[in-house]
């Protein structure tokens, strides 16, 4: 079953199955992958104090899309694609809340690029279709788009739950200690989800429930706007857990009812 998508991505997608070039596609979002990478670890050795391990931590999330998707992983694709989905995300609720400002506009644009060079079938040919993975785990095509959106939704909170774990915090140790346990959930379960796992769905699940018990998600929707582009990452930490939390709700719904059957199964 292939995934859903909206009628003008569906459209987009659908011309880019027939253009090919895949290879050189995927140098391009490899490439546009790098410059967060380098962008990152070098805004990190200058980043205003407490901040520089969450750029740190970004940098290494890039990297392992960029290995990702270089190396042809059947997952690279998703989790790239999560990524740079966050992006878009991350630049669109700057745009509404800052103005208009070209940095945000370009960050925006390199990761929907990245998005546009992963889409289409011929793409998905040289990674999810790959028949070695699919024979080993003995995935139909209804799983192969199930584990797709899982990966590409959890790949998408991974940004703002970096900033959101690691960003300094006045609420004291304990609230520290809970970013810590969250962000190392989520990439145990990432870890679980590429490898079939079910306790990677676990894993997940309560990523989002440290997250929702250690903030206030409800700040999505009061936190102020910032009035300068300096403290945009500090309003993304603000609003971060509500992000991370609706996007790993999203990865581990799919899976509730299959949960649920399971534990009601009789021992």
């Amino acid at each position: 079953m292939p995934s859903q998508l909206p009628p003008v991505l569906a459209a987009l997608s659908a011309r880019l199955s027939q253009i090919g070039f895949e290879r050189t596609r995927r140098a391009l979002a490899a490439l546009a992958l790098s410059v967060f990478i380098s962008i990152y670890l070098l805004v990190s050795l200058n980043a205003p104090e407490g901040f520089g391990r969450v750029f740190v931590a970004l940098s290494f999330c890039y990297g392992v899309a960029f290995f990702a998707v270089v190396a042809e992983w059947f997952w690279g694709r998703w989790f790239a694609t999560g990524l740079a989905w966050s992006g878009v995300m991350i630049a669109i609720a700057g745009v509404v809340a800052i103005g208009w400002l070209p940095q945000l506009v370009i960050f925006g644009v390199l990761h929907l690029f990245v998005i546009v060079a992963l889409m289409g079938e011929k793409m998905a040919a040289r990674y999810d279709m790959q028949a070695a993975w699919r024979e080993r785990y003995k995935m139909d095509d209804f799983g192969v788009a199930r584990l797709q959106k899982t990966i590409t939704r959890s790949a998408a909170s991974l940004p703002s739950l970096i900033i959101w774990a690691l960003a300094p915090k006045e609420e004291g140790m304990a609230f520290a200690v809970g970013g810590i346990a969250a962000l190392a959930l989520a990439a145990l379960g990432m870890r679980g989800l590429v490898r079939l796992r079910s306790w990677g769905i676990v894993a997940l699940a309560g990523a989002g429930v440290v997250v929702a018990s250690f903030s206030d998600v409800t700040s999505f929707a009061f936190a102020s706007a910032p009035d300068c582009a300096c403290h945009a990452f500090s309003y993304v930490s603000s609003v971060g857990a509500a992000l991370a939390v609706a996007c790993l709700a999203a990865a581990v719904i799919p899976f509730a009812g299959a949960i649920v059957r399971h534990l009601r199964r009789p021992a």
